[in-house]
């Protein structure tokens, strides 16, 4: 379809000679054309070139006053389809040498040829512009951008790829050729072969895929070349993502005094490097043992490409309570809690020592309810029979109360009983203590002297 800007009757020459010997206000006013930061005088005729349906062309005008006088603006259009001008608003006064920017833009829909008269106070050029007929060129699925222009991959892990479809469809009712279709950049390629020269009839079509395959990660640029145009090719390449960690507990005992694993799988092998982190919480007394054997109650793991778990050990420390641990990889996390119930006293060892006067018992062991309190103790002969009066009995709940109270160890304690002889400290073979706490009591081995 020709677009009706200039009567088919009028020829372009007897349009632009009329506007040409339009009667001048007066001539203290230059057009010129503004090409970057250099003007020429503008030609009777400027041409916007040939554009395709829907493209934009724009071109930069200065009106001077060219007069040593002031000189006031009155008339300044732009009469024709297609063109639009934007200018300051009129009347506008000029000093002598002084100069007004305008711009026109060409937008059109339809195929032809266009033309407008640019006329001002003693200025007039004609402005002419031609839609050649073009194949239509659509994104499947279709994005939220118009095409042709940029196309954008969006992000894309490095070393696998992302493709775009474009539909051709000769809309016309001309016979019209696919022109060459070429893509640059090291990180774009055509998939297949495209259907270049191929001559297309009304209604038919046909399509072409492009494939983004970044190597590296960061920002990259490519182009599309359909014919005489070019459009920005953008895609972002980004590193593999972590693997989500799965946490399991390798613990044979839920228990105080033990040694354990936190285990931290990974959901799939480790596609690119990174790190982890493990957290150890407890809740309970203060108690500095329960840690990895790291060191505190916090990790960091590394993790290679083709990783598929890390292996954390840590102590239960010696205090009834509840830990939990967390892994984190990157945005992703996993949980698994244990509890540490309360228990008898645990001993560790027990020393007996007899001096002349009297008898010493040393015990070490750890109380992971904090309540230790009744003790006794029962002496025996060499023959293993008890001596009299049989089971010493104290209540120590005080002094191990304000022990504790001022301890970051659990429950770890040393007991020294010391007990003074009246008579033959010899005969005194053996001895036996019996700890108790909120959760049950505990005797020791008999141990000699």
């Amino acid at each position: 379809m020709v677009a009706q800007a200039v009567p088919p009757a009028r020829p372009l020459a007897w349009v632009l000679l009329a506007l040409l010997l339009a009667p001048a206000a007066h001539a203290q006013f230059d057009l010129f054309v503004v090409e970057g930061t250099t003007e020429r005088a503008a030609p009777a005729v400027y041409d916007f070139g040939s554009l395709y349906a829907n493209e934009s062309a724009s071109a930069h005008f200065r009106l001077r006053n060219t007069s040593s006088q002031p000189a006031t603006l009155n008339v300044l259009v732009v009469a024709g389809v297609g063109f639009t001008l934007t200018a300051p608003a009129l009347p506008a006064g000029v000093a002598p040498q002084g100069a007004i920017d305008l711009s026109v833009v060409f937008h059109a829909g339809d195929t032809g040829a266009y033309s407008a008269a640019l006329r001002a106070d003693g200025v007039a050029i004609l402005l002419t512009a031609t839609v050649a007929p073009r194949l239509t060129y659509t994104e499947v699925p279709a994005a939220g951008t118009v095409f042709p222009g940029p196309l954008d991959f969006g992000s894309v892990v490095r070393g696998s790829g992302a493709q775009i479809r474009i539909a051709i469809q000769n809309d016309t009712p001309l016979l019209l050729t696919v022109p060459a279709i070429s893509v640059q950049g090291a990180a774009f390629a055509l998939l297949g072969t495209a259907p270049s020269g191929q001559t297309l009839a009304p209604t038919q079509g046909g399509e072409f895929t492009i494939v983004f395959t970044p190597q590296t990660a960061g920002v990259l640029q490519g182009s599309l070349t359909l014919g005489d145009r070019s459009y920005l090719l953008l895609g972002t390449g980004i590193d593999p993502p972590l693997p989500k960690p799965i946490v399991s507990l390798d613990l044979k005992q839920a228990a105080s005094a033990q040694q354990g694993a936190l285990t931290v799988r990974f959901d799939a092998p480790a596609q690119t490097s990174g790190t982890g982190t493990a957290t150890l919480d407890f809740r309970g007394p203060a108690d500095s043992a329960i840690a990895f054997a790291a060191g505190g109650r916090s990790v960091t793991f590394a993790i290679a490409p083709g990783d598929v778990m890390a292996v954390l050990p840590f102590q239960t420390g010696t205090t009834a309570g509840v830990l939990t641990f967390t892994a984190q990889i990157g945005g992703s996390s996993d949980q698994q809690s244990v509890t540490i119930n309360a228990v008898p006293p645990g001993i560790a060892t027990t020393q007996a020592v007899r001096s002349a006067g009297t008898l010493a018992i040393s015990i070490t062991g750890f109380d992971n309810t904090r309540s230790l309190g009744a003790l006794s103790f029962t002496f025996y002969d060499a023959a293993g029979n008890a001596i009299a009066p049989g089971a010493i009995h104290t209540d120590a709940t005080t002094d191990f109360g304000t022990y504790f109270a001022g301890s970051n160890l659990g429950g770890v304690f040393l007991l020294r009983a010391v007990f003074p002889v009246t008579g033959d400290a010899a005969l005194v073979a053996s001895c036996e203590a019996t700890l108790a706490n909120s959760a049950g009591s505990v005797k020791t081995p008999r141990t000699s002297f």
